[in-house]
């Protein structure tokens, strides 16, 4: 670290209280799946459906790089998603050889709910804090979104990618233009897991 003595410990201070932003979103998470009644996904194939679901017509290397994963491995989620009635692959009309992928309307439907169910465990959270406690994370929200900015570009540097996608939050990009949420492995934390 560069700084003032004190500097450095404040900053210190505040490294060591983020991990609370990991155990809001585990602990909604819980919450979420206990108002819905479908199956729950595994958290790459949450993921993988975030990503289509901001940018349809993605091709599966490009889902790869996004989420910062080897492309064999999100060539296998795809397929099981496909499988499942999740995904639809079609073929790109300039590239033959190259597939865009889609959400089906299943997909769509199951995002949707389980975002329902994360607005509504989250508004009745926050109805439960007074309203200066609301106002303090009101102000702490594009503070967290620049730093999400500076992680992204320090991980895209030592990666050698300039790609700062992650896995957005029903549609929303990874800063949070929406409600701000995405999935566990993304760079955003969220209540709404499919």
């Amino acid at each position: 670290m560069t700084g003032s003595g004190r500097e450095e410990t404040e900053v210190l201070g505040l490294v060591r209280q983020l991990p609370l932003l990991g155990a809001v979103s585990r602990v909604a998470r819980r919450a979420v799946r206990r108002q819905v009644s479908q199956e729950r996904l595994p958290d790459a194939q949450i993921e993988v459906l975030r990503t289509v679901e901001a940018h349809p017509g993605i091709g599966t290397r490009a889902v790869a790089e996004r989420l910062q994963l080897v492309p064999n491995t999100v060539s296998t989620i795809v397929g099981d998603l496909v499988r499942a009635g999740l995904l639809r692959r079609a073929r790109d009309r300039s590239d033959r050889r190259a597939a865009r992928l889609y959400l089906t309307e299943e997909a769509v439907a199951r995002l949707q709910d389980w975002v329902a169910a994360g607005d509504e465990v989250l508004s009745t959270a926050l109805l439960r804090l007074d309203e200066a406690d609301r106002k303090v994370l009101e102000t702490a929200m594009p503070a967290l979104r620049r730093l999400l900015d500076v992680l992204d570009e320090a991980d895209g540097d030592d990666e050698g990618e300039g790609d700062r996608g992650g896995a957005p939050a029903h549609g929303a990009s990874p800063r949070g233009t929406t409600s701000g949420r995405s999935e566990p492995g993304s760079r955003s934390t969220s209540a709404s897991t499919p």
